[in-house]
């Protein structure tokens, strides 16, 4: 009897003592997390409805200015700079228009993301050819409209797949959707 009491308490002792040894293992640190405002729905809903304001002043629904990024291209982080230069550009260029409704809060948020996704903005290079096609095709807006306020409010209501752009190519490496 003494021999079958042993085999549980060995096995009961092994486990335990795996436990304690996988608790005081060193970890790899967490990835920090993307810009809190990429995952937050009142950001999405104060950007839809500042962009539904836009898209109701548009009626060229023909023009786009952001270019289109393949969907198997947007699983590459290698985009988020050149959309996060863009993003800098709408706030430095486009969004000063308080007529939009929620502008205030979308511009607030879109500055933080901005702040905390500069770190994946490792080189001034990276892939100019996305930010000056959108800077080339807001130029040609306007000159097709005879207005830039016209072709910024084409901007202003194309915020939100900017938005999209970044949520899907400025994510920590490993994060999965």
């Amino acid at each position: 009897m003494m021999n079958t009491m042993k085999t549980p308490l060995a096995l009961l002792s092994v486990i335990l003592l795996c436990a304690a040894l996988s608790a005081a293992s060193p970890r790899p640190l967490r990835q920090l997390p993307r810009s809190p405002p990429l995952d937050s729905s009142s950001t999405w809903n104060n950007l839809m409805e500042m962009v539904k304001d836009a898209q109701a002043q548009d009626r060229d629904h023909e023009t786009r200015l952001i270019p289109v990024i393949p969907s198997e291209k947007l699983r590459d982080t290698s985009m988020c700079c050149p959309n996060i230069k863009i993003l800098r550009f709408y706030l430095n260029d486009i969004l000063h228009n308080e007529s939009y409704s929620r502008m205030q809060l979308v511009r607030h948020d879109l500055h933080r993301v901005a702040r905390d996704l500069e770190s994946h903005c490792n080189s001034h290079l990276a892939d100019l050819e996305h930010f000056q096609t959108f800077t080339q095709n807001l130029v040609r807006a306007g000159e097709m409209y005879k207005n830039n306020i016209k072709a910024q409010n084409k901007a202003i209501g194309e915020a939100n797949i900017l938005f999209h752009y970044l949520y899907e190519t400025c994510k920590p490496p490993g994060m999965k959707l």
